[in-house]
Formats: C-alpha cells, sequence, structure tokens
C-alpha cells in the first residue's frame, strides 16, 4: 500500500496525503496541490497511515505554534 504525499502551492505548510490509487478528496480541489512524494506504508508515520485508512486522506500543518493551540484553533 502506497501513499501519496502533496503540498499545498499557496499555503506550503499544509499537507495533504492521500491512497496511490484513491479519488482526490471531493474537498479538495486537485490544482492547488502539488505532489511531492509516495511513500510505502512503513515508511508513512502510523497516524498519518491510519487516518487516510479511515477517512481517506490525512490534512496536517507543519510549523504549528504553541499559540495555534492555546487559541482554539486546533479541533479535539
Amino acid at each position: 500500500m502506497s501513499y501519496r504525499f502533496h503540498v499545498h502551492r499557496t499555503q506550503p505548510a499544509f499537507r495533504l496525503v492521500t491512497l496511490r490509487d484513491a479519488d482526490f478528496p471531493a474537498e479538495a480541489r486537485v490544482e492547488d496541490w502539488r505532489f511531492t512524494v509516495e511513500r510505502e506504508r512503513a515508511d508513512t508515520n502510523p497516524d498519518v497511515a491510519r487516518l487516510v485508512d479511515e477517512t481517506g486522506y490525512c490534512l496536517f500543518k507543519i510549523g504549528m505554534s504553541f499559540d495555534e493551540i492555546s487559541e482554539g484553533q486546533i479541533g479535539s
């Protein structure tokens, strides 16, 4: 099983991971994302792989601050 990693074109802190042969998430526009790398399950963070398996994708942000947590910008 392979996972495809994408970076948002205008907000590069955001990353999207999908299964190799899966449809792109309906909530996302393909043209907003740039493919970066494909990784096997063994080379993918277990939490990321679990979310992709459960929901069809994993969306996350690189470089968050502790202020974002305290300001309630992160869902539980």
